[in-house]
């Protein structure tokens, strides 16, 4: 059979084609087919990083006086802990917010926290401590902890605490009757209550004379003893008729004393005693009467 010239070249060219694809398939890659370039920079600061932050928890306040309330930070720069500035802290009831002016019930601020300890490189340990008062409100606060460093980058942190509730109160010290025979019925001798604690408080009264429930008002060094009905209380200077006698058990005077909001104003209530000498006890007398504070 007789091939035509057009068929052989058209044999001959995808002959041709096909041997180029297998050597480009079987070719071998040169030195310079691809290169490779390292990429450097130099980081001049960073972010300052608090990585660990704890605030003292279950807080009692401390009856009518402060109480250090601590936070503790550690925080992190890798350009050095020498380039921290300007650790502050503040500490807030849950109401409030970190940026509110201070107040004794439920705003503290310390702007200059204590360095107490590096590790000479990178890390440093800071210390924000502030003085509570007995009457700042009891329930959940906050420490908010910030830092700067020199570049002006910052970082904070925030963690929660608990402030408990203090029920607490001071009374005179000593309620003179002063001199008295028998028969005689004293003057009014005044008790001031003090609220010095972080709630609103009512306030019970009972009495004893050497143990709590003997029925006694006050023991006394010859003869017999005064009964505790022979001293009577009110809470407004009223006569000895229209007082309430004292009991061996609580009772409610029926006065509550508010939460303090300033040091300098103490929230204080008056109450008003007598005692009349019945026959025939003689020498120095002396009992106890115990103030209580209770829920209003």
């Amino acid at each position: 059979m007789k091939i035509s010239r057009k068929t052989i070249r058209i044999s001959l060219l995808l002959l041709i084609i096909a041997l180029v694809f297998s050597l480009q398939s079987n070719a071998q890659l040169g030195p310079f087919d691809n290169v490779n370039v390292t990429t450097t920079v130099n980081i001049t600061n960073a972010l300052p990083v608090i990585i660990d932050f704890a605030v003292d928890q279950d807080i009692t306040l401390n009856v009518g006086s402060t109480k250090t309330v601590t936070c503790n930070a550690t925080i992190r720069n890798w350009g050095g802990y020498n380039n921290l500035e300007n650790v502050n802290g503040t500490f807030y009831y849950y109401l409030n917010e970190s940026s509110d002016p201070d107040d004794n019930n439920v705003h503290y601020t310390n702007s200059s926290c204590t360095q107490i300890s590096n590790d000479g490189e990178f890390i440093a340990n800071y210390s924000c401590s502030f003085q509570v008062l007995y009457y700042a409100n009891n329930g959940t606060w906050f420490c908010n902890v910030s830092v700067n460093e020199s570049s002006g980058f910052s970082d904070s942190a925030v963690n929660d605490t608990t402030i408990n509730a203090l029920y607490a109160l001071n009374v005179t010290d000593v309620i003179d009757y002063g001199d008295m025979a028998v028969f005689d019925t004293s003057d009014n001798i005044t008790a001031t209550i003090t609220n010095l604690g972080n709630m609103n408080i009512n306030v019970s009264v009972l009495g004893y004379g050497a143990v709590q429930g003997d029925g006694l008002g006050l023991i006394c060094q010859y003869g017999d003893n005064i009964d505790i009905e022979h001293q009577r209380f009110s809470v407004t200077s009223v006569p000895w008729d229209d007082k309430t006698p004292l009991a061996a058990t609580n009772q409610d005077m029926n006065i509550t004393l508010l939460q303090p909001t300033e040091a300098s104003v103490p929230v204080t209530w008056d109450t008003f005693w007598q005692l009349y000498v019945p026959p025939n006890p003689m020498g120095e007398c002396t009992g106890t009467i115990r103030f209580t504070a209770t829920l209003p």
